[in-house]
């Protein structure tokens, strides 16, 4: 039985004493290099999650949305309204797409594209003498104050009232004169399934970083 005990405690990685009779646990030296490495691991396996389920990072390529956001700037967009925006937990607590947002989205064919959500699915739009209509309702931006909104083949100035489909929105550039948006046909209203997600920091260069919220605007 005494045998049994020691090979047992001899498992388990508890020692006898000799000189105490006591018993003590035994400790394995870590070797530095191989904590490192773990740890590098670990932070990689936590960047992947991030990456792939809450946030990523998009670098803004042309001047499609000056003079708010700038060729060249990193960004980073959360995948959060994604994942909830369209359940109902996630428009319980407002979590869905809003009137305003900055998006990141790609239209199958397309490169990413950054823009500003404008018109919801139902919304009645219609464009006339530079300025958006939302079912009758002139639109006023405050983060575009003074730039004029030319019309597309899509979305005509002063032509025909569209609805927007159930689960697509009606995108914009804040440059309203260099933009490549829903105003045009081969971009049109777009799926709520081709949106990446809602831009909620600029962290380069450090001189602009700053935190993105959806710009004021409202219905008169």
């Amino acid at each position: 039985m005494k045998d049994l005990i020691n090979k047992l405690k001899n498992r388990l990685g508890i020692k006898l004493d000799s000189n105490t009779n006591k018993e003590k646990i035994s400790t394995k030296e870590v070797n530095p290099i191989v904590d490192f490495v773990q740890s590098i691991v670990f932070a990689l396996v936590i960047c992947l999650f991030v990456y792939l389920f809450i946030a990523m990072p998009n670098q803004i390529e042309g001047n499609s949305m000056n003079p708010n956001f700038h060729n060249n700037e990193i960004i980073l967009t959360s995948k959060v309204q994604q994942w909830l925006g369209g359940t109902a937990l996630g428009r319980s607590i407002n979590l869905d797409y809003q009137r305003g947002d900055v998006i990141v989205f790609q239209k199958p064919g397309f490169a990413d594209f950054i823009k500003r959500v404008i018109g919801l699915p139902g919304e009645r739009i219609r464009l006339k003498e530079g300025y958006i209509y939302i079912n009758d309702r002139k639109l006023v931006e405050d983060y575009i104050q003074g730039i004029y909104s030319i019309g597309g083949d899509f979305i005509k100035n002063n032509g025909e009232e569209r609805t927007i489909s159930l689960n697509h929105f009606l995108v914009m550039g804040d440059n309203r004169g260099d933009s490549h948006d829903s105003r045009y046909s081969d971009i049109g209203f777009i799926d709520r399934s081709w949106m990446k997600g809602k831009v909620i920091l600029r962290y380069w260069p450090l001189n602009a970083l700053q935190g993105i919220t959806a710009g004021n605007s409202k219905l008169e």
